[in-house]
């Protein structure tokens, strides 16, 4: 008899944390669901300079991480355009994205990553027309970063 009560016991409190553990992978695929989204890149035209640099439009908030999946440069039919990840308008600094005519690339997830406080921005020079960014990033929490790359 004291065998059959020990089992039970035993049988109850590991049916105990296997609900435990079940609930716990259930809140995280919730946190995980939850915590991606796509947002949009639109920031007005360039400048008379050539230039798009709005932080406020175009820089990853604190805690989050962007995944880049398009990049579309268009209104110009002459001149060249360039995208720079961390770059400083009039300048060469930064990783270069260059776009010898208007067109749009196409990423990967995980292929092209900006960390809290990376930005982006457009320098044109010799445009015909205008310079317009359009795009789209999956934007997500910092700590997702490990699942999102996979």
């Amino acid at each position: 008899m004291e065998i059959d009560v020990d089992l039970g016991a035993q049988l109850a409190a590991s049916l105990g944390t296997v609900a435990a553990g079940l609930a716990r992978q259930e809140r995280q695929r919730q946190d995980m669901s939850q915590c991606i989204r796509q947002v949009p890149l639109a920031p007005p035209q360039a400048n008379a300079a050539g230039v798009i640099d709005l932080p406020q439009a175009l820089a990853v908030p604190t805690g989050y991480c962007w995944g880049i999946r398009r990049l579309t440069l268009s209104g110009f039919t002459a001149g060249t355009a360039v995208i720079y990840i961390d770059g400083l308008p009039g300048t060469t600094a930064g990783e270069p994205i260059p776009f010898a005519q208007a067109g749009m690339f196409t990423f990967g997830r995980g292929e092209l990553l900006l960390h809290p406080g990376s930005r982006l921005v457009v320098q044109a020079a010799g445009v015909t027309g205008y310079v317009q960014l359009n795009g789209a990033a999956d934007c997500f929490e910092q700590w997702y970063l490990p699942y999102y790359i996979g």
